[in-house]
């Protein structure tokens, strides 16, 4: 018998998508370099089964010290920039930083997988 501990299974990303609308791609040209094309899919990054607003990455500004999200659930809409988790997983052969914006809810994104 093996005494490691068994381990979980990662949960999953939502997967939900959305692509952003022509005001909030003005938006972003402002203030980023690099704007999604407006066809472009972008993906929620949370886990699956989540209450709060879905959030997906956009872009990046200012060499990329600066992340642009955008967040959505039914009606409403918002592009904002927040900075990046502190999240880290360190007790791991590979080191990892979480790459979800600071205050997300649930697991962080080395800790989830895609479907």
């Amino acid at each position: 018998m093996s005494s490691a501990p068994a381990r979980l299974p990662r949960p999953m990303r939502c997967g939900a998508t959305t692509s952003l609308t022509a005001i909030e791609a003005a938006k972003l040209r402002v203030v980023c370099y690099q704007v999604p094309a407006a066809d472009a899919l972008l993906s929620c990054e949370i886990a699956i089964g989540h209450d709060s607003s879905h959030l997906a990455f956009a872009t990046t500004a200012s060499d990329g010290d600066l992340w642009w999200w955008l967040y959505w659930k039914e009606r409403t809409r918002e592009v904002r920039q927040v900075d990046l988790c502190d999240g880290r997983l360190l007790d791991d052969p590979y080191p990892d930083d979480c790459l979800l914006p600071d205050g997300h809810p649930g697991p962080h994104s080395f800790e989830l997988h895609d479907g």
